[in-house]
C-alpha cells in the first residue's frame, strides 16, 4: 500500500524521547542503526550527553512521524573533539569572527561514523525533500536562538548526503570527511568462511597474524561495564597519538552510555593480555544483526605487539559475530586500507554545514562569501581520488558520485 503523501509539514521541538510515542519513533527510525534507537538516545539523556532538543516533523494533527532530527550542543570542553564541528570547518571559524570558538549545533548523531537520516523511507522523493526542508528551517531557528550561525552534520553516509542534496543552498558548505566508514559482510557460518573470501596472500598474512597473536596473547571477553575504568585511558592514549584530544571523562561517559543502553550481553570488551598484562582492548556493541566495533585502546607503545590491533578490532569481533549469528561487522572509521585488505568495504562520509540566512559566510546581497578558504574540501577529495586510483577494488562504486 502506497503511503499518503503529506501536505503541510510542521516541526515540533521536544526535549526528551520520553515525550515521543515509542511506536511512532520506532516506525521512522532505521532498525539497523544503533544510534537512532530509543535505547541509545535515552541512555545518552541519562548520562547528560543527550540532545538539547529533538525536532519532530509531522502533518498537523497526525501522530505519524515523518522525520526527526536530534540536535546536540558540541563544546570543546566535552573533550570529544572528533565531534567538534569547528575541527572540520576551521575555515568557517576564521571567517565567522569571535563566536567563543563555536559555530553551531551538531545534527543527527554524536556517536558512530556514518550518520543516517531519521526520515520515513516510504515517502516519495519530493515528499522526503519537503520534510527535510522543514527540519532544516527548524534547525536553523534553534541555532539562531543560541546565537549560532550553522547546523552541522558530521560523517553523513552517501545515501543521506544524496537525500539532503535538494535542500542544500548557496551559503552551505560540504566536504568529504578525512576518514571513511568500513563494514565487513560475513559470508558463510564461521571464521574459515571469512578467510576463504580473502586473496591468497592476504589469507596467509591473516593466519600468521592470528597465529602469532594466539601464541603470545590471551583474550578474555567481559561485560563492557566491568572494563570501562581499565580501557578508557587506553582509548584516550590511542586517539591522542592520532591527534584527537579526548578526555578520560568523555570516553568514560560514552562507554557507560553503551553499557547502560545495551546491557552486559550486547556491550562487551575483548581484553588482550600479554604476559598477564592488558596490552590492548576492543569495544564491541551488538545491535540486531550487526556488531559495531566502536573503540580500540592499547596500554603503551613499548608493549609487545603480536598484531593486537587487527585481532582486537577485526579478527576477534568477526569470531564473536559468527558465534552470535550476526551478518555484519561495522569495523568503523580510520585505518581504512588495513581493514579493506581484510575484507571490509570502504564507504565515503561527508560533512555538511547548513548556514542560516544572513550568516557569517554571506556577503551583501545574500551571496556566499567566496573569501572562505575551500582548500580543505579540495585536498580531501584529491586524497581519496588518489587512494582509490591506487586501490580501486577496495572502494565501493558510490565513490563515483562523489569523486
Amino acid at each position: 500500500m502506497t503511503p499518503e503523501v503529506p501536505g503541510l509539514v510542521t516541526v515540533e521541538r521536544v526535549p526528551s524521547l520520553d515525550d515521543v510515542d515509542g511506536r511512532a519513533w520506532n516506525d521512522v527510525a532505521d532498525p539497523r542503526d544503533l544510534f537512532q534507537s530509543r535505547t541509545w538516545l535515552r541512555a545518552l539523556e541519562r548520562s547528560g550527553e543527550g540532545p538539547v532538543t529533538y525536532l519532530i516533523a509531522r502533518e498537523p494533527g497526525c501522530s505519524r512521524i515523518l522525520g526527526a532530527l536530534p540536535l546536540y550542543e558540541s563544546l570543546p570542553s566535552h573533550g570529544d573533539y572528533l565531534y567538534w564541528p569547528e575541527l572540520h570547518f576551521q575555515d568557517l571559524l576564521r571567517a565567522a569572527g569571535p563566536l567563543d570558538g563555536r559555530l553551531g549545533l551538531l545534527a543527527g548523531s554524536r556517536a558512530g561514523f556514518g550518520t543516517r537520516l531519521i526520515v520515513d523511507r516510504t515517502l516519495p522523493d519530493s515528499a522526503r525533500t519537503r520534510v527535510l526542508r522543514a527540519l532544516r528551517d527548524a534547525a536553523g531557528a534553534v541555532a539562531a536562538d543560541r546565537g549560532l550561525p550553522y547546523t552541522f552534520f558530521l560523517f553523513l553516509d552517501a545515501s543521506s548526503w544524496k537525500d539532503l542534496g535538494p535542500v542544500v543552498g548557496d551559503g552551505d558548505h560540504h566536504r568529504l570527511a578525512n576518514v571513511a566508514q568500513t563494514e565487513l559482510e560475513l559470508p558463510g557460518a564461521g571464521f574459515d568462511d571469512y578467510l576463504a573470501t580473502l586473496p591468497r596472500n592476504t589469507r596467509t598474512s591473516v593466519r600468521r597474524e592470528v597465529g602469532l597473536f594466539t601464541r603470545d596473547c590471551a583474550t578474555e571477553t567481559v561485560p563492557l561495564r566491568a572494563a570501562i575504568t581499565t580501557i578508557a585511558p587506553m582509548i584516550v592514549r590511542v586517539r591522542a597519538k592520532h591527534g584527537m584530544a579526548y578526555s578520560v571523562d568523555a570516553v568514560t561517559r560514552r562507554l557507560s552510555a553503551y553499557a547502560s543502553a545495551l546491557g552486559d550481553a550486547s556491550s562487551v570488551a575483548v581484553l588482550c593480555r600479554v604476559r598477564g598484562r592488558v596490552a590492548g582492548a576492543g569495544v564491541m556493541c551488538r545491535w540486531h544483526d550487526r556488531l559495531y566495533v566502536t573503540d580500540f585502546g592499547r596500554l603503551d607503545d613499548d608493549a609487545p605487539d603480536p598484531f593486537v590491533y587487527f585481532n582486537a578490532a577485526i579478527y576477534e569481533p568477526v569470531k564473536h559475530a559468527y558465534a552470535a549469528g550476526l551478518s555484519r561487522v561495522v569495523t568503523g572509521a580510520g585505518a581504512e586500507l588495513g581493514k579493506a585488505r581484510r575484507g571490509s568495504a570502504v564507504l565515503p562520509l561527508v560533512h555538511l554545514a547548513w548556514a542560516a540566512a544572513g550568516g557569517p559566510d554571506r556577503a551583501a546581497g545574500g551571496r556566499p562569501d567566496r573569501r572562505i578558504d575551500t582548500a580543505p574540501a579540495e585536498d580531501r577529495k584529491e586524497h581519496w581520488r588518489k587512494l582509490r586510483g591506487t586501490h580501486p577494488r577496495y572502494f565501493h562504486p558510490v565513490w563515483d558520485e562523489l569523486l
